[in-house]
């Protein structure tokens, strides 16, 4: 079958015959998820159901499998259920979880505007319990944001909140093996933690610091910074102050914000439970609406780029295309628990058919920059250079020095979001220096963000080294 008919062509055929595909819900770049009949007991699921070639690395499925099992161990009635997993005889891995009917955090932005803030109190913590129970199973979901929050009614609550979309859940046991590598970024920029942003080692602390920047955006109708790019993004929540509620809220709960939007993770509540003591200690003032807030959305945010898949969370229904700032980052894997890295796409050229690329560059892709102190400037470089050697003289401003040193060093290490972060600095305080804009360009070609990489190069002019970088990184010249 092709693979352009994947997701459409298997509507109606049974896995295992024990799950009958009724309807596609969603497509992405990995995978497919569907509307489906448990034949057993005619009771209504979702199932998630990996691309063919994505089922050839016998580490990755592994993995997967793994994952899948420590995932099934989240015991929470706020995070969705996996209630199996399996290969079928030709191969195929799909995950089975519960099919809930709702509406998410973001659809209900997109069309009613912010949130009163006991609203937002209310849905937290509910969510909170569902980290709470992941990070005790030793999860790290790294994708909270409202497109992962479902709203439905039980019982008397309009507003019971699931967890969706453990799709680039990252394992904390040290003694399973991991999908991931060092200095790769997986999330959405819009609400990563500083330490996801630079590619760290995470802890549940980075969930509680994306949930506050939800909370944010659902109170407000607006994110944190104003950024347009995802490397704006990332690089805004490693180096930029957290901002501040608007006038008219409860200090109270500022500062609550306030403390999970810490820099350093130490800093921010140590587990949910802690978090969501913080809340219960907001007095009834803390959690009544702003009097001097329109509850609307703003007309005028800027709005981030990215090209958008349909692949959402299994157990709810979202149309291909939305309104709204928060717009899906690449891909997610099929499997729920597949650690899959959400790839980033910057503004360039309009493509007919956007189409999610991983998050590493290919090896010929990257130009490594080695400093050679006292060597001379090259006047011509072959245009598949593996190395560009650039000469290091020392700077009037000793920051910038420290800034590329610190790039070249993250380079070093594989940490491609620290070294895009070190260059920028370089570059905010010497503008036109060599190495800091090739040292960046190599970063953003690293994480996949070749137009923005191209610009760099371009601006280098006639530049040798620039422009073997740009030749082999595909630049238009």
């Amino acid at each position: 079958m092709a693979e352009g008919s994947f997701a459409a062509g298997l509507v109606g055929i049974t896995l295992d015959q024990r799950y009958r595909l009724d309807a596609l819900l969603g497509e992405g770049g990995m995978g497919a998820v569907y509307r489906a009949t448990q034949l057993a007991n005619d009771r209504k699921v979702a199932v998630k159901l990996l691309k063919p070639h994505l089922t050839t690395d016998q580490g990755s499925l592994e993995r997967f499998a793994r994952e899948a099992r420590a995932t099934i161990k989240v015991e929470s009635p706020h995070a969705v259920k996996v209630s199996d997993f399996g290969i079928t005889p030709n191969g195929d891995y799909y995950m089975v979880l519960e099919y809930l009917d709702g509406r998410t955090v973001q659809k209900e932005l997109d069309v009613d505007g912010p949130f009163e803030p006991r609203r937002v109190i209310h849905i937290a913590k509910q969510a909170l319990h569902a980290l709470g129970a992941a990070h005790a199973a030793g999860i790290v979901h790294r994708d909270i944001k409202p497109d992962n929050l479902l709203l439905m009614r039980v019982g008397d609550d309009p507003d019971y909140c699931k967890v969706l979309d453990f799709g680039v859940a990252k394992l904390l046991d040290p003694g399973m093996a991991s999908i991931t590598q060092a200095g790769m970024v997986f999330g959405t920029p819009e609400f990563m933690s500083p330490e996801q942003a630079c590619g760290q080692p995470l802890d549940g602390r980075s969930d509680l610091y994306a949930l506050a920047a939800t909370m944010f955006a659902m109170l407000t109708g607006r994110g944190m910074y104003h950024a347009g790019t995802p490397i704006e993004w990332l690089m805004a929540h490693a180096r930029q102050p957290a901002p501040h509620l608007p006038d008219g809220f409860s200090p109270e709960l500022d500062a609550v914000l306030q403390q999970c939007f810490a820099k350093h993770k130490e800093q921010r509540p140590a587990t949910a439970d802690a978090m969501i003591a913080l809340l219960d200690q907001l007095d009834a003032p803390a959690a009544a609406a702003p009097p001097e807030i329109k509850l609307q959305v703003p007309t005028e945010q800027p709005r981030t780029v990215f090209s958008q898949t349909t692949f959402t969370s299994a157990v709810v229904v979202v149309p291909p295309s939305r309104k709204g700032m928060w717009i899906a980052l690449g891909g997610l894997v099929a499997a729920a628990m597949v650690v899959l890295a959400i790839v980033f796409a910057t503004r360039g050229k309009p493509a007919k058919q956007p189409v999610a690329k991983p998050v590493t560059a290919p090896v010929d892709a990257a130009v490594v920059v080695a400093e050679i102190d006292a060597a001379p400037v090259l006047d011509a470089a072959p245009a598949d250079a593996a190395v560009a050697v650039v000469p290091t003289r020392p700077h009037a401003n000793p920051a910038v020095d420290q800034h590329i040193a610190a790039a070249d060093q993250a380079r070093q290490a594989g940490k491609w979001m620290k070294q895009i972060e070190e260059a920028h600095a370089a570059l905010s305080l010497d503008p036109k220096n060599v190495k800091a804009t090739l040292l960046l360009a190599d970063g953003l070609i690293r994480e996949n963000d070749i137009p923005t990489a191209c610009k760099y190069l371009h601006a280098l002019g006639k530049n040798p080294l620039a422009q073997a970088k740009a030749k082999s990184a595909g630049c238009i010249l």
